[in-house]
């Protein structure tokens, strides 16, 4: 039911696009920036004191201990302060397991290990217990197990230490359902936090052991249960625990739930309730909803068992808009934290020319990547909402079957969304098919110049050759967004009055830098009198990938021709190259939607074989037709038909 499992297992992928995306950034204003950050530079001193309030403060205020952690991570950067910057790494990293984000987590923590060294005993045992828990919460006890062993090592006599390792593997046992082990592992961590007077591990210890004896088959003892539990909730008072104390309640209700004892059961679960919402976790808040529905439904009281399942439906809709705006605030922190890193680590490259370059890529790689990376984010949290709402219309289906009309509802945004995904499939092969040349075009210049193969009085010309890609570059994307815009809010075609001249010789300057490479030479026959009534954006992209194709298949010192006439009261444009051409067979598998086929370009560029596909849907789409002529060794022609005015 909870929708935390799910986000987890889903941030692999999204990791991994930050970690390329963040080791392509350059500054552009590297010289201001350092500036900034030699003045704000602090002591050793300083910077434990931070990371100290930090890690005290991870468990309660998480995203106030990231921000502290943070800005630690900067003023030990800029001081070169090695210990300072690992347990900056490491705070970020318990923030980021305290909010659920086990694979940030995993990510920082991994990186605080680089900056210890291998005497600072304590840091390394606290960073590798750290791991171990983020693996025990993913549910890899193997590696979890790995780094205790590593944690516990690194303890050595430290009695604080092993007793955190102990009761870190005591939960291993516990969720294995090992519970032999599990509760020999607590006595021990227990005798340890009485030895040493530790009574904030000691009431969450007693907190386990009642989960232990309240939830397994072979130790089930509710009494022991209900002990341990009391004993748990008037420590959590000494320490200050509110989280514990109410989860010891929502487990004191479901033990006096099987004790048959639902009022008093109900007065635990309805505190639980009340303190969880005021301290914003979610969690325990989700638990106290399902016991509070079990009590009722145990009472045979429907009329309240059904307006806290309806309570419970809103709390997890609301709960799911509250972690899409965190997980687009997180980030964007995790964007401006690498920046301001790599601007510390770039502090003493200079020259006039290589930060002009380095400024013009900075711009389109963060407009593309952020763009990029957003549209993952949303596609994914649609997916994630039609997860969570089949898996509550399969639950709600088996709990009442007074729900039905509800389950309907539920069905019917299912497939709203599994369109939405399927939406989601076409849109990425479109990015990644229209924007490879302009891109590819974009990395051969900078490459050039990288490499030394431009002289200093070719670096103007270079320039120059470098606008027209990035406005082809920028324009792409910006009729992807608008066209994938349209297609998300259900308006598929905007028909317009366009004239097409124009349009062709725009899609002309896009290409130029292409033709010029081949040296191919660009002919617009299109009547300047030519209107056609279709969708403008529809009409770019079909222009763009017919263009592009005959580009790619034309030889050096070829020629491309775009023509238009009027034909059956319908205006026909027709795209033509001078390249290699086709025989029947390869146009037969061109045209079939059963096959992707695609072959490469004279100079070896290769496609994904959806340009002409969707071309062919946007062409009927807007009441046209498409068809083809080629003849090898000679060329092909590609026609296709748009109503007049």
């Amino acid at each position: 039911m909870h929708i935390y499992p799910v986000l987890m297992r889903k941030w692999r992928w999204l990791i991994f696009i930050c970690f390329l995306t963040q080791k392509t950034f350059c500054s552009a204003s590297i010289f201001a920036d350092t500036v900034l950050l030699k003045n704000d530079a602090a002591s050793a001193a300083d910077i434990d004191n931070i990371n100290t309030v930090a890690y005290d403060t991870f468990l309660t205020d998480p995203a106030g201990a990231r921000k502290l952690a943070e800005k630690a991570l900067l003023k030990s950067k800029t001081a070169s302060y090695a210990k300072g910057t690992g347990q900056s790494f490491l705070n970020i990293g318990a923030s980021y397991w305290a909010q659920s984000y086990h694979q940030l987590s995993l990510l920082y923590l991994d990186t605080a290990l680089q900056y210890f060294e291998s005497t600072d005993h304590v840091d390394l045992s606290i960073c590798y217990r750290h791991i171990a828990r983020n693996y025990i919460d993913l549910k890899d006890y193997s590696a979890a197990n790995t780094f205790l062993n590593k944690a516990e090592f690194e303890a050595g006599a430290n009695s604080f230490l092993l007793e955190e390792v102990i009761a870190e593997r005591s939960l291993i046992f516990s969720r294995q359902q090992q519970f032999d082990l599990a509760i020999n592992e607590v006595n021990k961590a227990l005798k340890i936090t009485k030895q040493i007077n530790k009574t904030a591990s000691q009431s969450i210890l007693y907190g386990r052991l009642c989960g232990i004896y309240s939830d397994n088959t072979d130790h089930k003892n509710y009494g022991l249960a209900l002990a341990y539990a009391d004993s748990a909730i008037n420590l959590s008072y000494v320490t200050k625990n509110k989280r514990l104390r109410a989860s010891c309640w929502v487990t004191k209700a479901n033990v006096l739930l099987n004790e048959r004892k639902p009022d008093e059961g109900l007065f635990f679960a309805n505190s639980a309730l009340l303190l969880a919402d005021s301290l914003g976790l979610a969690d325990i808040e989700s638990g106290a909803y399902l016991s509070i529905i079990r009590i009722y439904e145990s009472k045979g009281d429907m009329k309240n068992q059904m307006a806290y399942q309806n309570r419970y439906i809103a709390f997890e809709q609301n709960l799911s808009k509250a972690n899409q705006q965190n997980s687009s605030q997180i980030i964007a922190d995790y964007f401006a934290l690498n920046d301001k890193l790599r601007t510390i680590d770039q502090a003493n490259h200079k020259g006039d020319v290589y930060n002009l370059i380095v400024k013009s890529q900075k711009k389109i790689i963060v407009i593309l990547s952020l763009s990029l990376l957003l549209l993952m984010v949303a596609l994914y949290i649609v997916y994630r909402y039609y997860r969570q709402k089949r898996i509550l219309a399969q639950t709600l289906n088996e709990q009442n079957m007074a729900t039905i009309a509800q389950s309907q509802l539920i069905e019917v945004q299912a497939q709203h969304l599994e369109e939405l995904n399927n939406l989601k499939n076409k849109l990425l092969l479109v990015i990644g098919h229209d924007l490879r040349g302009p891109i590819g075009n974009l990395s051969s210049l900078t490459g050039m110049f990288e490499d030394g193969h431009l002289k200093e009085e070719e670096v103007k010309e270079v320039m120059r050759s470098i606008g027209p890609v990035v406005r082809g570059a920028e324009l792409t994307l910006k009729n992807l967004l608008e066209w994938a815009e349209s297609q998300i809010k259900g308006n598929n075609l905007e028909a317009t009055y366009v004239n097409l001249a124009p349009i062709v010789e725009e899609i002309e300057s896009i290409f130029k830098y292409s033709f010029d490479q081949k040296n191919i030479t660009f002919s617009n026959q299109v009547l300047p009198e030519h209107i056609v009534l279709m969708d403008l954006n529809h009409l770019k992209v079909i222009l763009r990938n017919l263009i592009s194709n005959a580009i790619k298949f034309t030889p050096a010192k070829g020629r491309v021709t775009v023509t238009s006439h009027i034909n059956d009261g319908k205006i026909t444009i027709g795209i033509s190259d001078t390249g290699r051409g086709m025989n029947n067979e390869e146009i037969e598998r061109l045209l079939s939607v059963k096959t992707h086929f695609t072959k490469p370009g004279t100079q070896g560029e290769k496609g994904t074989g959806i340009g002409l596909l969707l071309c062919r849907e946007l062409i009927e789409l807007n009441g046209g037709e498409m068809w083809l002529t080629s003849e090898v060794d000679k060329g092909t022609t590609f026609y296709f038909s748009l109503p007049s005015h």
